[in-house]
């Protein structure tokens, strides 16, 4: 009966905001967990700022492993980006995985089994 009272006139509180209701998590725990656990795949992060790091990129697709790249640094060099694409292109076409430009500075590369769903849910 109070809940409905306070619904109805208020109990005087102000009503918390967002900030006020988020609460901080320590993924740590979560962590350690799975730390002793074999992963079949990892999701990896990398910047290409050069082509010194497409054969460790190619490697990564070739063990299975997805990867997220940051294209931004290679974008002001057209030679460059354009070499880029086209190799992971390749490794992607070897391995039957799946390639896709994200927004305009980030690419995700697929292994086989994985594909990329250009849809946006909504």
């Amino acid at each position: 009966m109070v809940k409905f009272l306070d619904k109805l006139i208020g109990s005087g509180k102000k009503p918390k905001s967002e900030a006020e209701e988020y609460q901080e998590l320590n993924l740590s725990e979560f962590e350690e967990g799975f730390k002793d656990e074999p992963a079949n795949m990892f999701l990896r992060i990398a910047e290409l700022g050069g082509l010194e790091l497409l054969p460790e990129l190619k490697k990564q697709v070739y063990e299975g492993n997805v990867l997220i790249i940051d294209v931004s640094p290679a974008k002001h060099d057209k030679l460059l980006f354009d070499r880029a694409i086209k190799d992971l292109k390749q490794v992607v076409n070897d391995v039957h995985g799946d390639i896709a430009l994200v927004k305009e500075d980030q690419v995700i590369v697929t292994p086989r089994g994985m594909r990329i769903d250009r849809q946006k849910l909504k």
